[in-house]
């Protein structure tokens, strides 16, 4: 194995070492830009959800009411 054919093999590895670091950070990234609209979403559908239920209990004990 010569010089150069080292050199090469240090230059593929140095490559393919860097894509994974690339691909583990931009993995990264695109999971913290989806992590606030996963909050959001959660917000608002507990909001929807607790909406709800509140209105569910005033229909309920007004139709109990005036029974």
């Amino acid at each position: 194995m010569g010089r150069s054919e080292v050199s090469t093999s240090v230059v593929k590895w140095r490559e393919v070492l860097s894509n994974r670091v690339s691909i583990t950070i931009r993995r990264y990234i695109d999971h913290m830009k989806f992590a606030p609209y996963v909050i959001v979403s959660f917000i608002t559908l507990s909001f929807f959800f607790w909406f709800y239920c509140v209105s569910l209990y005033i229909w309920l004990y007004v139709l109990y009411a005036n029974a």
